[in-house]
C-alpha cells in the first residue's frame, strides 16, 4: 500500500513511444519498503526523463485477505 509517491520529471514524456521503467528496492525496515524508479524512453535508456520515490506498505496477513479476497483461491 502507497505511504508517499514523489515524482519528479526531467523532460517530456513522449506519447506513443516504447519507454523503459526501472525501479528497485532501496531499503526495509519492517513492513516498510524504500523504492527508487525512473523512465527513460527505449531509444535513449541514459536519458533520464522521471525519477520517483516511494515509500510502500505491506499489510498484514488478515489486511492482505480483506483487501484481496481472491488471494485466498489463488493457486
Amino acid at each position: 500500500m502507497t505511504i508517499s509517491l514523489r515524482m519528479r520529471y526531467h523532460g517530456p514524456v513522449p506519447l506513443e513511444a516504447p519507454l523503459r521503467v526501472m525501479a528497485r528496492v532501496t531499503g526495509t525496515d519492517g513492513r516498510k519498503v524504500f523504492v527508487e524508479g525512473s523512465i527513460a524512453t527505449e531509444e535513449a535508456p541514459s536519458t533520464i526523463l522521471v525519477r520517483a520515490d516511494g515509500i510502500f506498505v505491506a499489510p498484514g496477513p488478515e489486511a492482505a485477505r480483506a483487501l484481496f479476497p481472491a488471494l485466498d483461491n489463488a493457486k
